[in-house]
């Protein structure tokens, strides 16, 4: 893992936080306000209650992962993860969070793992 500023770190992070909040947010009121009853096999609902589950848990790790300068791995995992998953919807914001993060994680040379048993990297032994 190449040396990384962990200024312009922590702002990403809270970047992608911000983002994650409102986005989740949004599908809860979609969640919500979606008309019922809801079949199990409503793929629209199926794709955004999904959707949701994956904010909340990136949110959760957010939270509870030191953003220190001793601790990088586990922000670049969480931007890993953030990187790794489907687009929420089609926005500027989105496109252009998804760039940004895509481009420190290259200048840290982290890999973007889609896979879900790869979604944490271990990159403390890495230097």
């Amino acid at each position: 893992m190449r040396s990384i500023d962990s200024d312009r770190l922590r702002a990403l992070v809270a970047s992608l936080r911000d983002f994650a909040v409102r986005a989740k947010g949004s599908l809860d009121d979609e969640i919500r306000s979606y008309p019922t009853p809801i079949p199990r096999c409503d793929a629209q609902f199926n794709h955004a209650y999904a959707q949701r589950a994956m904010l909340n848990g990136l949110l959760q790790r957010i939270a509870t992962e030191p953003n220190d300068d001793h601790n990088p791995s586990a922000m670049l995992n969480a931007m890993a993860e953030f990187a790794a998953s489907p687009a929420i919807g089609e926005s500027a914001e989105e496109s252009a969070l998804r760039s940004r993060i895509a481009d420190e994680l290259a200048a840290a040379d982290v890999p973007i793992v889609a896979s879900a048993e790869r979604s944490s990297l271990d990159l403390a032994g890495s230097h």
